[in-house]
C-alpha cells in the first residue's frame, strides 16, 4: 500500500471549517477539472451549502465556467456519493443501475415487514424471557420501558454499520454470553432451581402464617409482596427475576413486628439472595442473548432477500457496495481515473464502515482532506465509534503535515469562548487531545451593544419535573416579553432585539423534550419540535377516520369517530346514542356533515391514488373548518401536511417495490409506522431538541437543561467492540457486538449484577466512554450559543453532569455554578454571570405574601368527602335487597378434597370468561383443562365447569328473548361526583335493556345460598347504576350465578 496523502483539519465549534473547505475546493479547481473533485458531508443541507458556497467563491473570482462545471462534481452526503459510485459500477456488481433507494425514514418499516416471519419465529422465546426480566412490570413515567424489539433493531444497525455478517453475529453472541456468564457466580453444587424454589415456598408459607399480626407499614407491604409470590408459586409459575430481587430486600419494622415474622422474613431474604447465582438465571440470560442474535441474523437474511427480489437498496447497502468497488482492483482503477481529490466534512461522525470507505478512497486519489472536530465525536451518533474516529483522525494526520487547527471562534462571544477553554481543557487533555487541538485562541466577535454578560445560571425550582419545566417555560416567556433586554448580534456589526426563534432549549432525552415543549405550549409559546405519534393527534385521527370510512363503508367505528369529532359539545354522547339507534349507520351519517362528500369520494376510489384521496379528504371545507376551530391551526395544518407527505412516500415505495398502492394498504402502513409530527415551520418558535440533535446548529440564546444527568455507561445495551488494538487503517477488523441483558427490571441496585458489571473490564471501559461522551456532548451544548449560554440546573437535583469536567483536575467540582450573585468558577478561573432562581407562578403566588400568622384552632367538624373512585366489588351499602327469583339450572360441581375457595373461584371464573359455547367440544375441553393446570387445580373437572357454562347459556337464551351476551364487559360512568369503573362478568343485552350476571363460586346450600346472594346486592346495584348512566338503558335483572351449586338467583332492591 502506498503512503496515504491525507491532510487533517481540526476545526473547533464555530471556527469557520466550511469556509476553509470552500477555499480549498476553489484552489483545487485551478489545478484540476472540477469533475474530478469529490466532497462529502453528512446532511443534505450541509452538502447543498458546501457546493453553493464553493460555486459562489468561483463566481466572485470570475471563474463562471468552472462554477457551472462544479455541478458535475461529486458533491453530496456520504450516501449520495456512494450511490453514484455504485450506479457507475452497477453491471460489474451484478446490479441494475436504476435500483430504488429506500429512504432512511422507511427502513425500519420495510425491515419490519421483510423480517416479520423471522421475528415471529423467535418472538415466543423472547417474550417469555422478557416477561421474566420484568419488561411488563410497571415503570416510572420518565423511564423508557425496555423492549427486545428495540434491542434487536440496534443489533441489526450495529451489525450493518460494522460490516458484520451472520458469522459475525454468531461470534458476537458467543463473546457476549462468555462475558456475561463471567459476571455471575460460579455454579454451586447442590444449588438447583428446584431446591431454591422449594426453600422459598416453605419460607414464604411460614412467614404468611403470622401475617395477621402485622400492622407496620413495612411489614404490611412485605405481606402483600409475599401473597403475590405465594400465588405464583402455587400455580407453578416461575417468579420473575425482579421478584427474586425484591424478595431479597424485604423490610419489616424492627420493633413493631413480631419476632417470629422477622425471622421468617430474614430466612426469605437469605434464600432469595441466591438469585444472582440461580442456575436458571444463567440459562435465561444465555438463551435471551443467543436468541436475539439469531433473530438478528435471520432478520437480516430476510431483509436482504426482500430487497433483492424487489430491486431495492438502502443507504447502508450503498456504502457496502461502494466498499466492494474500492476493494476490487479493476473497479477501483476505473474510479481512480475519474476522482483525484476528496474532501470529507464532519469526519468525527463517521461510522466504521464509512471510515473504511474514506481510507480506501485515500489510497486511489492524489490527496484527501478530512475536516472534523474530535471534541464533538459522540459515540453511537450515526453509529460512529468516537475512539475509532479519533484514532483515524490523529493517525491520518501523522503522514502529512496537518493544517493549523481552526481555533478562532466566529460564533460565540468572548465570555463563552473563555469559559469553554478553561472548563473543558482538563478533561479534553485527559482524552489525549493537545491544547492546540481544543483551545480557542480567541473570538472574532465584539461586545458592542450588549447589555448583559453571555453566561447565565437559572436555578429551576419545583417539587417535581413538571413544575420545574413550567418554571423554565415562564422564564422563557419573561425573556420573550422583554426582547430589548436581550440584544443579539445581527452578524452585520450591529445588534437587534431577541426574537422567539433565537431561543433553543436543549434536553438530554426525548421525554424531557416533550415535557419542555408541553410546558411552553401550555402558556401559548409556539414550539419548533419534532414529536412522536403523528397518528394520535386529534386532527390526524379525524382525517384518518374519514379515510377509513371511504376505504370500508362497513367501518362503523370510523363513522362513530367522525360523529364524535364533529360534535359541538365535546362532552356530548350523541354519537354513542346514534350507535345504539335502530339504524346506527343512518344516525351516524346524520351527525356527520361530510358523510355525503365521503360517499362521493368512495365512488372515485379506483380513479384516485391513495395520496390523491388523502388530499381530497383533508381539503374538504367542513373538515378544515372543524380543525381550525380547535385552535393552534398552524401546527395542525403542518401535521396534515406531514400526513400528505407520508402518503406520497408510500406510493413511491410501492412503485419501487412493485407492490400495489391501495387505500387500505396506506391506512395499515400509517398505523404501523409511528410517524413523527414535524417541527413547526414558523420562524417565531422556540427550538426544543436533544443535545444530540443540536450538533451542527447554533442560536443566539441557548438554554442548557437536564444538567442533573450523570453519565450512564452503556453496559446493558448493544455496543460495538473491537478485539485488540484499534486499527484505523483496517477499521472493520476484529469488530463484534457486545450485548448483556439486564434481567432485573426496575431493580437497579444491590442485585449483584450491578456491581459485577461495573467492576468488570468492560464496565470500567463503559464508564470511561460514558464520561468522555458526556464531556463531548456538554461541549456541543455550550458551543451552540452565539450570544447567551444559560445553564438551567435544578435546585432539587443539582448539576451532576458538570462533574465530568473534574476529570484530569485532581479536584471535585471543578466547575461550580453559584446560587448567589457570584461568578461561575472553573478551577481558579472566574467568569461573570447573572444568577437567578426560577419558580412556576403557583409557587411564586404562594410564596409572595409574607404575612405574620396567628394560628387559632376552631371547633369545626372535619369536612367529609366521598372518594373519587368507586369500585363495585368493594361496594357496601345499607340499602336492603331481596330475592325475587331462584332457578336451579344445573347440577352441583363436586370438589374433591380441601380446596382454597379463592383459587377455585379464580379458576372457575377464568374458564367461564374464556369459554365459547359455539367452539368444538375438544377445543373447549382443552382450554378449560389448561386453565385448571395453570392454577394447579386438581380438585375440579374441566367437563363439570363446561356443563355449568352450557346450563347458564341455555337458561339465559330461554328466559331472556333476543339476548346478546357480552363477557367481561368493562363499564365506566360518572355518578354524582364520583367515577365508577369495573368489569361485569356477563352483560346480557336485550330489547328491553340489559341484564347483569355475576359469577360467585360459593359452595354452600339451602338458605345460605340466599344469604350469600343478597350480600352481593350492593355490588350488582352499583353495576346497574353505571350501566344505566353510561347507556341510558334500563337494567332489568340482577342475577347471581353460583356454578358450584348450580343456582341462578335474581335479586332486587
Amino acid at each position: 500500500m502506498s503512503k496515504l496523502n491525507i491532510n487533517t483539519v481540526t476545526a473547533s465549534a464555530g471556527a469557520g471549517k466550511t469556509t476553509r473547505i470552500v477555499r480549498r475546493i476553489a484552489a483545487e479547481v485551478k489545478e484540476r477539472p472540477p469533475e474530478e473533485i469529490m466532497a462529502t458531508t453528512f446532511t443534505v443541507k450541509a452538502a447543498d451549502e458546501l457546493i453553493e458556497r464553493a460555486r459562489a467563491e468561483l463566481y466572485e473570482t470570475h471563474q463562471e465556467d468552472k462554477a457551472v462545471r462544479l455541478l458535475g462534481a461529486r458533491f453530496g452526503t456520504v450516501n449520495s456519493v456512494c450511490g453514484q459510485i455504485v450506479a457507475e459500477h452497477a453491471f460489474e456488481l451484478g446490479r441494475s443501475p436504476r435500483a430504488e433507494v429506500i429512504s432512511d425514514d422507511s427502513v425500519n418499516r420495510i425491515l419490519a415487514t421483510a423480517a416479520s416471519e423471522a421475528i415471529s419465529k423467535h418472538a415466543p422465546e423472547l417474550n417469555h424471557i422478557a416477561e421474566l426480566f420484568g419488561y411488563s412490570d410497571p415503570y416510572p413515567p420518565h423511564v423508557t420501558r425496555p423492549d427486545w424489539r428495540t434491542t434487536l433493531r440496534k443489533i441489526i444497525d450495529l451489525a450493518r454499520s460494522n460490516g458484520l455478517n451472520a458469522d459475525g453475529l454468531q461470534t458476537s453472541a458467543d463473546k457476549s454470553v462468555a462475558g456475561f456468564l463471567d459476571l455471575l457466580p460460579k455454579p454451586q453444587p447442590g444449588l438447583t432451581s428446584e431446591k431454591l424454589t422449594a426453600d422459598l415456598t416453605a419460607a414464604v408459607n411460614e412467614a404468611l402464617k403470622h401475617s395477621a399480626t402485622i400492622t407496620s407499614g413495612d411489614g404490611t407491604k412485605t405481606v402483600k409482596e409475599l401473597i403475590k409470590i405465594r400465588g405464583k408459586l402455587k400455580r407453578k409459575a416461575a417468579l420473575s427475576w425482579p421478584e427474586w430481587a425484591r424478595a431479597s430486600k424485604l423490610k419489616y419494622a424492627k420493633t413493631k413486628d413480631v419476632e417470629v415474622f422477622k425471622k421468617a422474613v430474614e430466612n426469605i431474604k437469605r434464600i432469595a439472595s441466591n438469585h444472582f447465582g440461580h442456575p436458571q438465571l444463567r440459562t435465561d440470560c444465555e438463551t435471551f442473548i443467543r436468541t436475539l442474535f439469531a433473530c438478528a441474523a435471520d432478520s437480516l437474511a430476510a431483509y436482504d432477500e426482500y430487497k433483492a427480489t424487489r430491486g431495492l437498496i438502502d443507504f447502508t447497502d450503498q456504502e457496502m457496495l461502494a466498499l466492494r468497488v474500492l476493494s476490487d482492483a479493476k473497479m477501483r482503477m476505473r474510479l481512480a481515473e475519474r476522482v483525484n481529490r476528496v474532501f470529507v466534512d464532519e469526519f468525527q461522525d463517521s461510522s466504521p464502515l464509512q471510515i473504511a470507505i474514506f481510507t480506501s478512497l485515500a489510497e486511489i486519489v492524489e490527496a484527501s482532506t478530512w475536516v472534523g472536530d474530535p471534541k464533538q465525536a459522540i459515540y453511537g451518533f450515526r453509529n460512529a465509534d468516537s475512539a475509532l474516529t479519533q484514532a483515524a483522525f490523529l493517525g491520518a494526520g501523522q503522514g502529512t503535515k496537518p493544517d493549523d487547527p481552526l481555533r478562532t471562534s466566529y460564533r460565540s462571544r468572548k465570555g463563552i469562548v473563555d469559559f469553554v477553554n478553561e472548563a473543558f481543557s482538563p478533561s479534553l487533555d485527559a482524552m489525549g487531545l493537545k491544547p492546540e487541538e481544543h483551545r480557542f485562541t480567541g473570538t472574532d466577535r465584539k461586545e458592542d451593544g450588549f447589555k448583559r454578560p453571555p453566561l447565565h445560571v437559572w436555578w429551576v425550582s419545583g417539587s417535581n419535573n413538571d413544575k420545574q419545566s413550567a418554571a423554565l417555560a415562564h422564564a422563557v416567556k419573561a425573556v420573550i416579553d422583554s426582547p430589548e433586554n436581550w440584544p443579539v448580534d445581527t452578524r452585520k456589526g450591529a445588534v437587534r432585539p431577541l426574537r422567539i426563534g433565537d431561543i433553543a432549549i436543549l434536553c438530554h432525552t426525548n421525554k424531557e423534550v416533550e415535557r419542555a415543549a408541553a410546558s411552553l405550549s401550555a402558556i401559548g409559546i409556539p414550539v419548533a419540535v419534532e414529536r412522536d405519534e403523528l397518528s394520535k393527534t386529534p386532527h390526524v385521527e379525524l382525517a384518518m377516520a374519514a379515510l377509513r370510512w371511504v376505504a370500508d363503508q362497513s367501518d362503523r367505528l370510523a363513522l362513530a369517530e367522525l360523529a364524535r369529532f364533529f360534535s359541538d359539545d365535546p362532552e356530548s354522547d350523541a354519537w354513542l346514542q346514534a350507535v345504539g339507534a335502530e339504524d346506527p349507520d343512518a344516525a351516524l351519517k346524520a351527525a356527520n356533515p361530510i358523510s355525503d362528500a365521503l360517499e362521493v369520494l368512495r365512488q372515485q376510489i379506483l380513479e384516485l391514488t391513495p395520496a390523491e384521496m388523502v388530499d381530497a379528504i383533508i381539503t374538504l371545507p367542513p373538515l378544515l373548518s372543524r380543525i381550525e376551530r380547535w385552535g393552534n391551526h398552524g401546527a395542525r395544518l403542518d401535521d396534515l401536511e406531514a400526513m400528505r407527505g407520508f402518503a406520497r412516500t408510500y406510493e413511491t415505495e410501492c412503485a419501487g417495490s412493485g407492490a400495489p398502492a391501495t387505500l387500505s394498504g396506506l391506512i395499515l402502513t400509517f398505523e404501523e409506522a409511528e410517524a413523527k409530527r414535524p417541527k413547526s415551520l414558523r420562524p417565531d418558535a422556540v427550538n426544543v431538541m436533544t443535545y444530540h440533535k443540536a450538533k451542527g446548529l447554533e442560536w443566539p440564546l441557548v438554554i442548557l437543561s437536564s444538567l442533573h444527568k450523570d453519565p450512564e455507561p452503556r453496559l446493558f445495551e448493544p455496543v460495538a467492540e473491537v478485539d485488540g488494538k484499534l486499527d484505523w487503517m483496517n477499521p472493520l477488523a476484529g469488530r463484534w457486538i457486545r450485548y448483556w441483558p439486564w434481567p432485573y427490571g426496575t431493580q437497579k441496585d444491590n442485585v449483584g449484577l450491578d456491581e459485577a458489571a461495573a467492576n468488570s473490564e468492560a464496565g470500567k471501559l463503559a464508564l470511561l466512554r460514558a464520561r468522555q461522551e458526556a464531556t463531548r456532548l456538554l461541549y456541543v451544548g455550550v458551543t451552540r450559543a452565539r450570544d447567551y449560554a444559560v445553564f438551567a440546573p435544578s435546585t432539587k437535583n443539582g448539576a451532576e453532569w458538570l462533574k465530568v469536567l473534574d476529570t484530569g483536575t485532581g479536584t471535585a467540582d471543578y466547575v461550580v455554578l453559584p446560587k448567589a450573585a457570584e461568578p461561575i468558577a472553573a478551577g481558579p478561573h472566574k467568569f461573570e454571570a447573572e444568577i437567578v432562581t426560577l419558580a412556576a407562578p403557583e409557587d411564586e403566588e404562594t410564596a409572595a405574601p409574607i404575612i405574620l400568622q396567628t394560628h387559632v384552632r376552631l371547633g369545626r367538624e372535619a369536612v367529609v368527602r366521598n372518594p373519587l373512585f368507586r369500585t363495585p366489588s368493594t361496594e357496601i351499602t345499607a340499602v336492603p335487597y331481596k330475592i325475587v327469583g331462584r332457578a336451579e339450572i344445573g347440577h352441583r360441581i363436586p370438589i374433591v378434597g380441601d380446596a382454597d375457595m379463592a383459587i377455585v373461584g379464580e379458576a372457575v371464573h377464568a374458564i367461564l370468561a374464556a369459554d365459547d359455547v359455539s367452539a368444538p367440544a375438544d377445543a373447549r375441553l382443552k382450554m378449560a383443562q389448561d386453565i385448571l393446570d395453570r392454577w394447579s387445580m386438581k380438585l375440579l373437572k374441566a367437563a363439570d365447569i363446561l356443563k355449568a357454562s352450557d346450563a347458564l347459556n341455555t337458561h339465559l337464551l330461554q328466559t331472556i328473548p333476543g339476548a346478546t351476551v357480552f363477557k367481561e364487559a368493562p363499564v365506566s360512568a360518572h355518578i354524582a361526583d364520583q367515577l365508577v369503573s369495573g368489569r361485569i362478568d356477563l352483560l346480557v343485552g336485550h330489547p328491553g335493556g340489559y341484564a347483569i350476571v355475576d359469577h360467585k363460586s360459593f359452595p354452600g346450600a339451602g338458605e345460605s345460598i340466599d344469604t350469600k346472594a343478597l350480600s352481593f346486592g350492593p355490588q350488582l346495584g352499583l353495576y346497574r347504576d353505571a350501566v344505566e348512566t353510561a347507556t341510558g338503558k334500563k337494567v332489568t335483572n340482577l342475577l347471581v350465578h353460583m356454578p358450584i351449586s348450580g343456582h341462578l338467583i335474581e335479586i332486587s332492591m
